[in-house]
């Protein structure tokens, strides 16, 4: 959504300061089976003060359920409920809260990222690589990608957000982390983006399938990947900063940037697939610098095998 809203160049922005009773009640939805994530108002700001809000009666729209039996996780509402907003004035105090600020020390030598040329840049609009995304099954292991593709996709995917959240402009919840396997002028190894150097910084080198095999739940995507992409977060800081609503926000972070780094990736004609792996494991493999941060999301980057999307 927000990619498109870019595209066409209207504002668009993640809102995750709204009573959360209020929008649900809106809506009419069935919080035992769907409730509301986020805002997104598209469009650009009027400077005309806004009407007196109306009583907006029950929309009353049937539903239809999408399986014959349904399975209940309960720590999922729990925790939904925990990171909710109850008034306006709880909103208040919620976008009050300091910043958190992501601190992590340097390591090691750093690789400057540049992207590709403007002439050389996909030409493709927005809604065409929308139709080709897809989420590919199989990675050609000899093949490699080269570091201004590599350069590229975090170009686009890590801009800035647009969120109520985020402030600084600039800020971010999630770390990412990488193993590399097959980058054209990259060592194979691990690495940490500095976002605010706009380098990858290695973190320890070395061939390193075997262990993306075992990360990501012991499949061969990432494995055969060219790189492998790991967003970390310190969950400690940013509870204590943003309250349980955190939790959403980190959430909703990776899942932003991750979805505009599968379309930087298929707008190359290159594949990506988003992945699960082995919590505590991702951890470790990348401590002492990751130490104390908790796995969010990994996504596989590569060319797809000949065949297979």
């Amino acid at each position: 959504m927000l990619a498109v809203s870019t595209a066409s160049r209207l504002p668009a922005e993640i809102v995750l300061g709204f009573v959360d009773g209020e929008v649900n009640r809106l809506l009419d939805l069935d919080m035992r089976r769907e409730v509301s994530l986020c805002l997104v108002p598209i469009g650009r700001k009027s400077e005309s003060s806004l009407p007196t809000p109306i009583e907006a009666p029950a929309l009353g729209l049937e539903t239809i359920p999408l399986s014959q039996r349904e399975v209940e996780y309960p720590a999922m509402l729990e925790m939904h409920d925990a990171s909710s907003l109850e008034s306006e004035e709880e909103i208040a105090q919620w976008r009050g809260k300091q910043p958190v600020l992501a601190s992590s020390a340097s390591a090691g030598e750093e690789v400057q990222l540049r992207h590709l040329p403007e002439e050389e840049q996909p030409k493709d609009t927005i809604e065409q690589v929308i139709l080709r995304r897809g989420s590919t099954r199989a990675f050609d292991k000899t093949a490699s990608i080269t570091l201004a593709q590599l350069s590229t996709i975090f170009d686009c995917s890590t801009r800035g957000l647009p969120a109520d959240f985020l402030e600084p402009p600039g800020t971010q919840l999630n770390d990412l982390y990488l193993i590399v396997h097959s980058v054209q002028g990259l060592s194979p190894g691990a690495y940490f983006f500095r976002c605010e150097r706009n380098t990858l910084e290695l973190l320890k080198e070395g061939e390193f399938r075997a262990e993306a095999y075992h990360l990501g739940l012991e499949q061969q995507l990432p494995a055969d990947a060219c790189v492998d992409i790991f967003f970390l977060a310190d969950l400690k800081r940013i509870l204590e900063g943003y309250g349980n609503r955190g939790y959403r926000a980190v959430q909703l972070e990776a899942g932003a940037i991750g979805g505009r780094m599968y379309l930087a990736t298929y707008a190359q004609r290159l594949g990506a697939t988003g992945l699960t792996f082995f919590d505590d494991d991702v951890t470790n493999f990348f401590s002492p610098h990751a130490k104390g941060k908790s796995a969010v999301f990994l996504i596989a980057i590569g060319k797809p095998l000949k065949g297979a999307r």
